[in-house]
Parts: structure tokens; C-alpha cells; sequence
């Protein structure tokens, strides 16, 4: 493992915290970052216009790791995260949120592993918080390290607390944050940056995630199912061999899409029309068959369906 003593091995590290009115949570997100059992790192702290006392808590830490930007307005976290990854000088880069925290080991887990498999993303498990609740939940990536592109097209499971990239291949891909997705950033930027390239999964926890009460809404429900899609045509558009190679995977990932689609459409009172634009995958998943069967029942059967699911009202 990478130890503090052999610095001189140590590439730098960007950790990118991106915060908007995040002062109920900042020190916790700090202090986790000097937790970090790995010495080698920069903080771009990406103040989005806060109007609370955010920035007063960053400037309290002394410590000249930490960096500060402000936006002169506040804009979406795609634009943002954008703006903040051009201010990095880290050979890697990893992402932050203020409600979010990382285990100590995080950051030398991910740089061994990346260095030994010469890989350009990888990531790995989280402890799901709950506000007010003393329950957690643990999730762990279940697909492979190195190919694994396409595990991700049938089943997306990256979680945005636990990415860490390397810095050269986003330049050499011409890849950063789209400014244009605001709710699925992590999916649009992973699944681009990962195309013919090697991942290195870290199948334990390496981050706390906070489920909060105020983000438990449908809020970006309707541009789930545009962003997967933008994201998927941009690949197929910039690597048309690669469409071909995965076409089985591709097509379970844009019934994802119709899927997220009809979802919006039931919940918009559009429950003839979710039927109709879901109705083409039931014969290519039993998933969505048992989906187009609850969608025909009381709306009651779908909103449990959905609360286990999502460990969530809507």
C-alpha cells in the first residue's frame, strides 16, 4: 500500500468539493478529507454562489492544500464540477459532495489499484446514511475490474463518492462535466471516459452517502431518461465499432431510458402513454413485464413497489 513515508511515489491527488449552501455538513465532508490516509493531495473547494456561511467555514481550515473558487452566479453542478475540474493539477482526480464523507483508506485503495492495473477510472462501494435514521445500508459494485464498459451499459452502478479518474485520458478524450446534464453527471463523464479503457472496481466501502429527507423527490426524474439517452448517442455517434461490439448491451440500455421515461409519464397522469412507451421491453426483460403489469394496477401497488425499491416515498 501507499504509505505517507514514500511520498516521492505518490502522484498528486485533486479532491473536487463542489458545495452549495453545504454549511450543515461541510466540517464532516472536510475533516474526512484530512482523514485520508494519503498525504499527496490538492482541494479544489467549487463554491456555487452559497449564500450561507460555507465559505467562512472552508477559510477556517488552515491548511494550504485547500483552494477556494467562487462562481460569480449560481449555475447547474455539471457546469460546476466543469469548472472546478479545470482548476486541478492532480494526475488523478476524485469528487466530493458536502453531505458525503470518505472512509480514511479511500484515496490509497484507489491509487494502488489504478497504478497496478493501469486503469483510468476506478471506484467502489458505499455506506448509505440516512438522515434522522440510524439505519445504513451497504452497497458494493458486483461487475469486474478491467473490461468493464459493458457490465455498466446493462447495469450502471457507479456511485459519484467513490470516482476517481486519471486526469491525462480526460484531456486526451476531450472529456469533462457537461454543462447541459444535471441529474446523472457521474453517468454521462464515466461511461464516455470508459470506452476501451481499463476500470479497477473496489468491491468494499470507500464512502458515506447521505440519503437526504429533501432529496427523496422525483426532482430530476424527467431528465433521467433525456441524459441516459444524450449520453448513449454521443458514445454510439464518437464510436460507432463499439455500438456494434455491445449492440445487446446498448439495447438493455436504452430500455433503461424508455423505462425512466415511462416512469415520468406515469407519475405526470400519463399512464396510458408510460404504458405504451414501455410496452416494447417486456418481452426482452421479465423486469419490465412485471413493471408494465404494476403500472395497470392502482396507483398505491406502484408507489410500494417503488418505496421498497428506492427505500423511498414519491
Amino acid at each position: 500500500m501507499v504509505t505517507k513515508d514514500d511520498s516521492k511515489k505518490e502522484p498528486l491527488v485533486s479532491f473536487v468539493v463542489n458545495c452549495y449552501n453545504g454549511e450543515k455538513y461541510l466540517k464532516r465532508c472536510l475533516n474526512s478529507i484530512l482523514k485520508q490516509q494519503y498525504s499527496n493531495w490538492e482541494l479544489i473547494f467549487w463554491d456555487n454562489a452559497s449564500t450561507d456561511k460555507s465559505a467562512d467555514i472552508f477559510k477556517s481550515y488552515n491548511d494550504n492544500r485547500f483552494k477556494y473558487f467562487k462562481s460569480k452566479k449560481n449555475v447547474s453542478l455539471g457546469q460546476a464540477r466543469a469548472w472546478a475540474v479545470d482548476q486541478c493539477q492532480g494526475e488523478y482526480i476524485a469528487f466530493l459532495d458536502v453531505d458525503d464523507e470518505w472512509l480514511p483508506e479511500k484515496t490509497s485503495l484507489q491509487i494502488e489499484r489504478m497504478l497496478e492495473d493501469d486503469s483510468v477510472l476506478s471506484y467502489g462501494g458505499i455506506i448509505e446514511m440516512y438522515e434522522n435514521r440510524k439505519k445504513v445500508k451497504l452497497i458494493l459494485p458486483k461487475h469486474p475490474s478491467l473490461n468493464n464498459f459493458k457490465h455498466n451499459l446493462m447495469q450502471f452502478e457507479i456511485q459519484m463518492p467513490t470516482i476517481m479518474i486519471k486526469h491525462s485520458t480526460l484531456i486526451q478524450k476531450g472529456l469533462n462535466f457537461d454543462p447541459q446534464v444535471f441529474a446523472s453527471e457521474e453517468y454521462c463523464l464515466s461511461m464516455q471516459l470508459m470506452v476501451g479503457e481499463k476500470v479497477s472496481v473496489i468491491k468494499r466501502p470507500l464512502a458515506k452517502y447521505l440519503v437526504r429527507t429533501n432529496s427523496l423527490t422525483n426532482k430530476y426524474i424527467s431528465r433521467w431518461f433525456f441524459e441516459r439517452r444524450y449520453t448513449l448517442n454521443k458514445i454510439v455517434e464518437t464510436h460507432p465499432q463499439v455500438y456494434i461490439k455491445y449492440k445487446k448491451e446498448f439495447k438493455e440500455a436504452y430500455f433503461r431510458s424508455d423505462y425512466y421515461e415511462a416512469e415520468y409519464l406515469f407519475f405526470s397522469n400519463n399512464r396510458k402513454v408510460a404504458l405504451k412507451k414501455i410496452k416494447p421491453a417486456i418481452f426482452y426483460n421479465w423486469k419490465y413485464f412485471v413493471v408494465f403489469i404494476l403500472m395497470n394496477l392502482p396507483s398505491p401497488f406502484w408507489n410500494f413497489f417503488r418505496k421498497v425499491k428506492y427505500n423511498r416515498n414519491l
